[in-house]
């Protein structure tokens, strides 16, 4: 099986929405599903985080339930997998495969909608080795599921170019919208009355028109493709991609800018967004050729937009020295 989908399944509910998510992106890659099952033997002590206890009849009735919930069962793996951790449970399968994407659900539904991360989802989210998407509560019962909208945060930063690539290359993949969303305070509300007094007036609207420019240059060359929006959301940045999350099927971020390669680390705002989001997100990990079919014309672009993003990163720095 080609570089599959790892679904965390444990037939609660949202074990029902990874799947549904899992299935379609499974279906807008072309790839297969390993559909993992982790479970804590009867012997061991039982915890926050650790899989649930099963003996052979419950995991066998677990396999069934899944197996069942999928509209297609071709290029489709279940495996029960014994472990102290569900999270490390997912990363080992995912590692083992060398999986694009881990799929898992929110453990429940928050207010108006928006998703609440259980222990298990946030530690497969940490340091995991590719590509995390969560699953919003509900989504299995959401008939004939398809990504139409794809929006990725974007700032022009190496993470932002990364998530740019994979989310070009799933909106490609499902024939979907792409919007590039980068959040911006651009009002004087946001900085203290003193600073503000000492200011050009036309400088926020040179700021904007610069993120303008900036956004459109990370845009156009996927316009040849795709159908593509740019838009600047008012607002700190977290709240702006929550509240633009509720128009969107999938939003894709980026990991934040330190810690090793090809590995999901979140920061303060990804980690907000994540919890609150009202659509699937998707958590790209650093570093080129995210997912596993990337071809290489999409990965030297994404490198040279790091490289340029770096670039523009260093100069602003000797700038402000």
């Amino acid at each position: 099986m080609p570089q599959p989908i790892v679904v965390g399944f444990d037939g609660s509910e949202h074990g029902y929405d990874a799947l549904a998510l899992g299935e379609a992106l499974a279906a807008t890659l072309s790839t297969g599903l390993v559909v993992a099952i982790a479970y804590t033997p009867e012997q061991w002590l039982w915890a926050p985080g650790t899989a649930e206890p099963m003996d052979a009849s419950e995991r066998k009735s677990v396999v069934e339930r899944a197996e069942a919930a999928l509209a297609v069962k071709d290029e489709v793996e279940f495996r029960t997998v014994p472990s102290p951790s569900a999270a490390s449970a997912l990363h080992g399968e995912a590692e083992r495969e060398r999986a694009q994407i881990i799929v898992v659900g929110a453990s429940h539904r928050g207010t108006i909608g928006r998703m609440l991360l259980g222990t298990v989802t946030q530690e497969a989210l940490d340091a995991a080795p590719c590509a995390v998407a969560v699953a919003p509560a509900g989504l299995a019962g959401t008939r004939d599921f398809h990504i139409e909208k794809v929006g990725v945060g974007f700032d022009d930063g190496a993470a932002a170019h990364d998530a740019l690539l994979v989310a070009g290359l799933l909106a490609g993949r499902a024939g979907a919208e792409l919007r590039l969303l980068w959040a911006a305070h651009l009002t004087t509300r946001a900085l203290p009355l003193a600073a503000t007094s000492y200011m050009d007036p036309d400088y926020f609207q040179a700021v904007r028109a610069e993120v303008e420019e900036r956004l459109e240059q990370a845009a156009a060359p996927l316009r040849k493709d795709l159908s593509v929006r740019t838009e600047i959301v008012r607002g700190q940045t977290a709240d702006a991609l929550v509240e633009q999350s509720e128009h969107l099927d999938l939003l894709v971020l980026g990991s934040r800018g330190y810690g090793p390669l090809k590995s999901v680390l979140l920061g303060s705002v990804s980690r907000r967004v994540v919890n609150e989001a009202r659509c699937s997100v998707l958590v790209v990990p650093r570093g080129v050729g995210t997912l596993g079919d990337v071809d290489e014309h999409a990965g030297t672009t994404a490198s040279q937009g790091r490289e340029d993003a770096r670039g523009l990163q260093g100069a602003q720095s000797r700038t402000a020295g």
